[in-house]
C-alpha cells in the first residue's frame, strides 16, 4: 500500500507543489545601476614577453572600478572588478559570445563572462555585451597580475600591488564607451586608456545595409622601429604586421562566389562594386572620436532573398596610390601567399579579407576574417543575412572586429 501511496498521481502533485512553493519563497536579488552608462573594455597590448622585452608588465589585468583600499593601500574591492583581463579576441562578436560557452577563466574583454547587468537594447541594438556602470566620474584601476587562474585576492601580498594604470573617466549618463588599454609609444613603451564614446545607437542605419568603420590604434614608433621587433605572434594579421602609415586611403571589393561549369567555385569582383573608395584611416589615439561609416549592400542572393555568401577585400593604401592602375599589387580577389609585396614592410600597403565561409580562427597569421554581415536563424529562416555595425581596429599590426547587431525576429522552429 505504501508503495502505491507514494506513486499516485495526487502525491506527485502535493509534492511538485511542495517544492514550488519552497521555491517561490527563496529570495531573488537583482542588481540594478541607477543612472547608468554602458561601458566595454579591450586589452589591445598584443606583446609577448621576450628576452628584450621582459621588463614590461605581463598583459594581463584585474580591472577595478573606483577601488576600494586596505590599509596597506592594497585594492580590495570597487564599485566593479573585472579579473583575468586578457588580450583581446581577433573578432569580439555581436552576441554575448563567452557567457557560458567558455571553461577558461581568461576573460578577453569586459564585460565578457562577467555576471554583471548589461545594457539594454538601444534604438534596435543590442548591447549586451557592455556593462552598466553609474554615470560620473569614476576612476579606473588596472593591476597587472601573473598569467593564471589564480584569482587576484588570491594572489600572494606583492604580487596585488603592481599598479599598470590609474586614472578617472567621466562617464556620462545613458551613454555608450569602448575603452581600449593601449601602448602609446612603442619606443617608451608608455601606456594608456583610450576612450571613445560611440554613436552608432544615434545614427540613422538603413535596414538594407551593413556597415564598417576604420581606426589606426597603433603606438607611435611602431611603423618606424626595426622590423626584428614586430615578429609575428599569434593571431598577427598576415598582411598589417610591420605597420602602416599614419595616413591611409580604403578601398573595399565586394567578391561574389559563384560555381563554374567544372563543378568548382571561384570567386568574382563585383563589377560596380569594385575599389569603392570608402574613406581614410588615420592614425590617432590622443582624440577618440568616431570616425564615419561605410556602407552597403547586403547583396542577397537572386535565388534566395534572404541569404548572402558575398565577401569583402578590404585595401589601405598610402595616398596617392590608385590600386585599380598600380600594377606591384595583386588584384581582388586573388590572395598573396606570402608577404611578397615590396610595399608591405614600409607601410603603404596592407589588405583585410572578411569572410565567415574562410575565417579560421586557428590560423597563425590571420588572412581571413569573419564576414560583414551575420547569418543567423531567424523565423523560419535557417539562416538569414543581416546588416550589423562594425569597427575595424589596427593596433601595433593586427587588426580586430567588433560586431555590433541589430535586434532581429526570433527563430522559428
Amino acid at each position: 500500500m505504501k508503495y502505491k501511496i507514494l506513486n499516485c498521481p495526487i502525491f506527485a502533485v502535493i509534492a511538485l507543489s511542495f517544492i514550488f512553493c519552497v521555491a517561490s519563497c527563496t529570495k531573488t536579488e537583482y542588481r540594478t545601476v541607477e543612472d547608468p552608462a554602458y561601458i566595454r573594455v579591450f586589452n589591445n597590448l598584443t606583446y609577448t614577453l621576450t628576452l628584450d622585452n621582459k621588463e614590461e608588465a605581463q598583459p594581463f589585468f584585474c580591472m577595478f572600478i573606483d577601488p576600494e583600499f586596505d590599509a596597506s593601500g592594497k585594492p580590495i574591492g570597487g564599485l566593479a572588478i573585472g579579473d583575468f583581463l586578457d588580450k583581446r579576441n581577433i573578432y569580439a562578436a555581436p552576441n554575448a559570445a563567452h557567457a557560458g560557452l567558455s571553461t577558461s577563466k581568461y576573460n578577453p574583454e569586459y564585460p565578457g563572462k562577467e555576471l554583471v547587468p548589461t545594457a539594454p537594447i538601444l534604438n534596435g541594438f543590442d548591447l549586451t555585451n557592455w556593462a552598466q556602470v553609474s554615470a560620473g566620474k569614476r576612476r579606473f584601476l588596472f593591476m597587472a597580475r601573473p598569467i593564471s587562474t589564480v584569482p587576484f585576492a588570491q594572489l600572494p601580498d606583492e604580487q596585488q600591488r603592481k599598479v599598470f594604470l590609474d586614472t578617472i573617466i567621466d562617464l556620462s549618463s545613458r551613454e555608450v564607451y569602448t575603452l581600449h588599454i593601449l601602448q602609446k609609444d612603442f619606443k617608451t613603451k608608455e601606456n594608456g586608456l583610450y576612450v571613445r564614446q560611440e554613436t552608432f545607437h544615434k545614427q540613422s542605419f538603413s535596414d538594407t545595409l551593413t556597415y564598417v568603420n576604420f581606426y589606426n590604434l597603433s603606438a607611435k614608433g611602431f611603423l618606424q622601429a626595426d622590423l626584428s621587433q614586430k615578429l609575428p605572434v599569434p593571431g598577427t594579421t598576415r598582411s598589417l604586421r610591420y605597420g602602416i602609415r599614419d595616413t591611409m586611403n580604403i578601398f573595399i571589393t565586394h567578391i561574389q562566389p559563384s560555381v563554374n561549369a567544372a563543378g568548382a567555385t571561384v570567386q568574382q569582383r563585383i563589377p560596380n562594386f569594385s575599389y569603392q573608395y570608402a574613406g581614410q584611416i588615420l592614425r590617432n589615439i590622443g582624440a577618440p572620436k568616431v570616425t564615419p561609416y561605410y556602407g552597403f549592400p547586403i547583396f542577397l542572393q537572386d535565388k534566395n532573398k534572404i541569404y548572402s555568401n558575398t565577401w569583402q577585400y578590404i585595401q589601405l593604401f598610402a595616398p596617392s596610390i590608385d590600386p585599380r592602375t598600380a600594377g606591384s599589387y595583386l588584384e581582388p580577389p586573388s590572395v598573396p601567399g606570402g608577404l611578397t609585396e615590396p610595399a608591405v614592410k614600409d607601410g603603404t600597403f596592407g589588405y583585410i579579407l572578411m569572410d565567415h565561409a574562410q575565417y579560421s580562427p586557428s590560423y597563425y597569421l590571420n588572412t581571413f576574417f569573419p564576414g560583414l554581415t551575420v547569418n543567423v536563424h531567424s523565423g523560419t529562416a535557417n539562416p538569414r543575412t543581416f546588416g550589423v555595425v562594425n569597427s575595424i581596429e589596427i593596433v601595433n599590426g593586427n587588426a580586430f572586429l567588433t560586431t555590433v547587431q541589430r535586434k532581429y525576429p526570433q527563430p522559428i522552429y
